[in-house]
C-alpha cells in the first residue's frame, strides 16, 4: 500500500552514497521537511542541493547505527549504505528514537517499501511500485512514465495546486462549513480568467481575483 507521510516540519536522515541517496532526496523534495544526508564522499547532485539549500549535509564516514542520535525530531531514518549489517544497525536504532526506518534492498526488517518516484516541480509526486517484485522494472516504468506526464503536467497545473493551497487556507478562516469551503474552490478551479492568469504565468493577478471571488462568495452564502 502507498502511503504519503505528514513529513511537514520534520526531520528525515538519509544515510550513505550514491544515486540511491539522489532519488531518496528527490523525493522528498516535496514535502516540506528537514532532510538531513550522511555520507563519506557526496556526489555532485547531493553537493548541488547541500548548495541550494534544499538538505543538510554532513561528510563523514559512518560505521555504526549511533549516528541517529545526533538528530532531533526524526520522523523517519532511510539507510541506503552499499553494507547491509550496518544499514540494519542504523534501522535498529531509528527504532529505539522511535520512527520509521527503511534499509535499501533489504524489505525484512524495513516498516515500508520505498517506491520509485516522479518528482513534478517539486510540488507534485507520482509513484510507482511493484510491491518490492522488482525494482529494476519499477524503475524502467518509471523512465517510460515521466517524460509523458512531463508533457501532459503544466507549469499551470503547478499554479492551480500553490493557489489552491494558499486559498484553502484563507477560506478555513472565513468559512467554518468544510462543503462551502470545497465548493469556494471549485469555483476557483473552473473560474476561466483566473486559469487564463495562471496559464500566462500572472500568480499575483490570480490570487487577486480569487480573493475577490472569496468575499463575493462569503457575501451570498
Amino acid at each position: 500500500m502507498i502511503v504519503d507521510l505528514n513529513l511537514k516540519g520534520k526531520s528525515v536522515l538519509i544515510i550513505g552514497g550514491g544515486t540511491e541517496v539522489v532519488r531518496k532526496v528527490d523525493g522528498l523534495l516535496t514535502q516540506n521537511c528537514s532532510i538531513h544526508v550522511v555520507t563519506e564522499n557526496a556526489s555532485e547532485d547531493i553537493l548541488r542541493f547541500a548548495g541550494a539549500g534544499k538538505i543538510h549535509l554532513k561528510e563523514v564516514r559512518v560505521e555504526t547505527g549511533r549516528i541517529v542520535n545526533q538528530y532531533e525530531n526524526l520522523v523517519l531514518v532511510m539507510a541506503v549504505t552499499d553494507d547491509r549489517d550496518l544499514n540494519r544497525e542504523i534501522v535498529k536504532a531509528a527504532r529505539k528514537v522511535p520512527c520509521y526506518a527503511y534499509s535499501a534492498d533489504d524489505p525484512e526488517v524495513s516498516d515500508f517499501g520505498h517506491p520509485t518516484v516522479i518528482n513534478l516541480f517539486d510540488t507534485v509526486q507520482v509513484a510507482i511500485s511493484t510491491g518490492g517484485k522488482s525494482p529494476l522494472m519499477a524503475k524502467r516504468l518509471r523512465e517510460l512514465t515521466e517524460p509523458v506526464l512531463n508533457d501532459i503536467i503544466k507549469k499551470s497545473h503547478i499554479l492551480q495546486i500553490q493557489l489552491q493551497d494558499k486559498l484553502r487556507g484563507e477560506a478555513k478562516k472565513v468559512l467554518t462549513n468544510p462543503e462551502k469551503r470545497k465548493d469556494f474552490l471549485k469555483e476557483i478551479f473552473d473560474d476561466d480568467t483566473i486559469r487564463e492568469f495562471l496559464e500566462k504565468n500572472q500568480s499575483e493577478h490570480a490570487e487577486m481575483a480569487a480573493m475577490e471571488k472569496l468575499k463575493k462568495f462569503i457575501a451570498n452564502n
